[in-house]
């Protein structure tokens, strides 16, 4: 097989892993909602703060679950959109694969949250496919930058530990922690989707789209600014470090 024909095979194998783990996050996080915010569930937590405090450990202890299985080690494990826009604006992945990823992940989105629906059936219908909504008096400017600004400081961090070789291992560790204190903090809110994928697939089952631009643009603005930034000052150290190495 030819280097290139190998490449595509691995883009393809690749695209069906991120498929499959954002098809696993969606159902696992419809199901979270089923159980846990549908008023009587055994489960149900009444109190909306200590409800998104469970959903983040929940969520937090999932995504780093998914980066570091296997196919997560395999694809890079990104299962968000923005994590994909992020790499490519570092210039770590490559452009012709930012699509089919991002395609996959959305497509799992609706994959996860339809067999959710399945699984659940009438409970998962009764809470409108956990479509994500802002709390009542969030406009869409606030809603924006507050999901935008997030998901921007959460990518500072995962660069900062990006600089750091010895730390690079943790990186699915910094990513799930980071969204699971976004989501324990900000989900009274704006509902703290922070994940196009999130939003995608119960937006699309549910036909709620009120504030869905929101929800699938914010998220990949600030990773994409924080990578162009970190590809910015990593291009201006490379220069000052050459005399050093020479």
């Amino acid at each position: 097989m030819s280097a290139s024909a190998q490449s595509r095979a691995d883009l393809v194998r690749h695209t069906v892993y991120e498929f499959a783990l954002t098809t696993v996050l969606l159902f696992v996080v419809v199901t979270l909602v089923r159980w846990l915010a549908l008023p009587g569930s055994p489960l149900a937590i009444t109190d909306p703060h200590t409800l998104f405090a469970v959903a983040g450990i929940a969520v937090a202890v999932l995504i780093a679950a998914l980066m570091y299985s296997p196919p997560g080690r395999a694809s890079g494990g990104h299962l968000h959109p923005g994590v994909t826009v992020f790499l490519w604006a570092c210039g770590l992945f490559p452009r012709r694969a930012v699509l089919p990823y991002v395609t996959a992940q959305l497509a799992g989105s609706a994959a996860g949250t339809a067999l959710a629906g399945l699984v659940w059936g009438e409970p998962v219908r009764r809470i409108g496919y956990a479509a994500v909504h802002p709390a009542a008096g969030t406009g869409s400017v606030e809603l924006f930058l507050i999901e935008g600004c997030a998901l921007a400081a959460v990518f500072v961090a995962v660069t900062l530990v990006m600089t750091r070789p010895a730390l690079r291992g943790l990186i699915p560790a910094v990513i799930g922690l980071g969204v699971g204190v976004v989501i324990a903090t900000l989900g009274t809110v704006t509902g703290a989707s922070i994940n196009p994928a999130r939003a995608f697939g119960p937006a699309l089952l549910s036909g709620q789209y009120e504030h869905f631009w929101n929800y699938m643009i914010a998220p990949l603005v600030g990773p994409a600014l924080v990578g162009l930034a970190h590809r910015a000052l990593s291009a201006r150290r490379a220069p000052e470090a050459s005399p050093a190495e020479a």
